[in-house]
C-alpha cells in the first residue's frame, strides 16, 4: 500500500542545512539542524529540531544509506570533502556524562 504524504503549511518551507548536531540518551536522540555561521567560526544556528527514539534513529540510518547507496548507483559515487570546521569542534553524539554545574 502506498504512503500518502501531506506536507503541513508549517513545514512548507525548506531550510537548508550544512550542520547536524545529535544529542542522545538511552530514551532517545535529538537531531539538530542548522548552518554554520560564516562572521563567526565555531557557531551553528540551529533552525530545525527533530527528536526521535533509539529505534527510530536506526530506522532512519538505514533508510540514509539505502538512499545514498541508489544516488550512487544512479549518478556515481559521492565524494565527501574532510569538513575543518567540523573537526574544529566536538560535535554529536556526547559518550561522555555532563560533568556537574558549579
Amino acid at each position: 500500500m502506498p504512503v500518502k504524504v501531506k506536507v503541513q503549511e508549517s513545514a512548507s518551507q525548506v531550510v537548508y542545512t550544512d550542520a547536524v548536531l545529535i544529542n542522545g540518551n538511552p530514551l532517545g536522540f535529538v537531531l539538530n539542524f542548522g548552518q554554520w555561521a560564516p562572521e563567526e567560526p565555531g557557531l551553528v544556528r540551529v533552525y530545525s529540531r527533530v527528536g526521535m527514539s533509539p529505534n527510530h534513529l536506526k530506522l532512519l540510518s538505514q533508510l540514509l544509506s539505502q538512499n545514498v547507496q541508489a544516488y550512487e548507483e544512479r549518478f556515481g559515487a559521492m565524494v565527501v570533502t574532510e569538513d575543518r570546521a567540523a573537526n574544529a569542534h566536538r560535535i554529536g553524539f556526547d559518550t561522555e556524562p555532563p560533568k556537574p554545574a558549579r
